[in-house]
């Protein structure tokens, strides 16, 4: 069972501990500039936060770099004529004021039917939900070619879920269930792909050690690519 601590800090830099069954000590910069120490039971702080400090220059560069893009990134207002993206395309939100709530995905333009047109809050809500109903038809189907594709790795995954996640694209649980962003249906298929990927290799490999990335390496050798490009999408 994982084991999350408060907030830790060196000079410069504030980070959460999370211990866990893992054997190596590994450290995230999330979209949202937090910090992530994932360390095995009994590491001692000391050492935590000694490894930290040494990488505290990678870190806060990465963390600067999420908060640059916040600052640049105006908010969401939800109106008519929007841009929002939508499998990798920039989407123009068209709102019209019927008598239901309905929403389609058309080439290039976001359809969207709700009385309340002019209500931001539904607005949202609304292309949220659209966004959820077209990740819970796609996923499985690229979950299945991806399961095609590399079958003879035999994955076995026990389960998929879609939900909303603020600071993560994709899950693998200890009992083998996949569980993957709403977020991600913003996004190219690529992306889909790897973090289906990336989630199924924690089927064989629980962590981030070397046989781990050993094996993505040889089922897509690009990943290193991939990543830095999804990490350019903050999870909103």
């Amino acid at each position: 069972m994982l084991k999350e601590q408060k907030i830790h800090y060196i000079p410069g830099v504030e980070f959460k501990v999370i211990f866990s069954g893992r054997r190596t000590l590994g450290i995230s910069v999330l979209p949202d500039s937090s910090v992530i120490v994932r360390v095995p039971y009994m590491t001692s702080p000391k050492t935590i936060n000694r490894i930290v400090q040494q990488k505290a220059d990678w870190i806060i560069k990465h963390r600067d770099s999420y908060r640059n893009k916040q600052q640049e990134s105006p908010s969401k207002r939800y109106i008519n004529g929007e841009i929002h993206l939508f499998r990798g395309i920039e989407s123009v939100l068209k709102i019209e004021n019927p008598l239901s709530k309905t929403i389609c995905f058309n080439g290039g333009t976001i359809e969207l039917n709700l009385p309340d047109m002019y209500d931001s809050t539904a607005v949202k809500r609304l292309l949220y939900t659209g966004y959820k109903n077209e990740a819970q038809k796609l996923y499985p189907e690229i979950l299945k070619k991806v399961l095609i594709k590399y079958d003879d790795q035999n994955f076995k995954p026990t389960g998929l879920i879609i939900r909303t996640m603020k600071r993560r694209w994709g899950s693998c649980s200890n009992s083998g269930v996949i569980t993957l962003s709403t977020e991600l249906i913003k996004l190219s298929d690529i992306y889909i792909e790897y973090v289906i990927l990336h989630e199924l290799c924690h089927l064989k490999h629980h962590n981030h050690g070397v046989r781990y990335y050993k094996l993505l390496s040889e089922l897509f050798p690009d990943w290193k690519t991939v990543r830095r490009e999804l990490r350019k999408h903050i999870v909103s």
